[in-house]
């Protein structure tokens, strides 16, 4: 069996600033609803952290990874940046899931919608779209990365990132 626990970015900043999309920054109630969600669900042995480029999703892999060091948590995820998990579709996370190596027996992913929330119908057939700071763990069926498959999953909880 394979955990993936699916977070969308916290909240970010006006898409009317004068950044582009892929580098508006989490706000400040971005940044604290992803210091909650740290508190709420500490890191595991063996685990991977697939984080899109986008700005306002390395700020919240930042802050959980920040979060987790200040508890005294001494074993943190292996994370990877990849420019294409920004705005990827769930079709796109089932192959950069298939290429984790199986000494992952747990990943991450923070990323955007639709993507991410269409990756959990694709993996358990439930519909559950993500708000910002949103985590949601899915139980996989599966013994190697490699063998992720639509419907392979069931959906353990969705935990809310607002007032985290």
């Amino acid at each position: 069996m394979r955990t993936l626990l699916i977070m969308r970015h916290g909240k970010a900043a006006n898409q009317a600033s004068h950044l582009g999309d892929h580098d508006r920054p989490l706000t400040p109630e971005g940044i604290t609803a992803a210091q909650h969600q740290a508190v709420l669900h500490p890191p595991a042995m063996r685990q991977t952290m697939l984080i899109s480029s986008a700005r306002r999703t390395q700020q919240t892999a930042q802050a959980l990874m920040e979060t987790w060091t200040a508890q005294g948590q001494e074993r943190l995820p292996e994370h990877r940046s990849l420019d294409q998990g920004y705005l990827a579709p769930a079709a796109l996370w089932m192959d950069l899931l298939s290429l984790v190596d199986d000494h992952s027996t747990s990943v991450w992913i923070i990323g955007h919608n639709p993507g991410i929330s269409e990756l959990i119908v694709h993996l358990t057939g439930d519909y559950c779209s993500l708000s910002t700071a949103d985590i949601a763990r899915i139980d996989l069926n599966i013994e190697s990365w490699s063998h992720i498959a639509p419907a392979s999953g069931v959906t353990v909880f969705h935990h809310p990132g607002r007032g985290a």
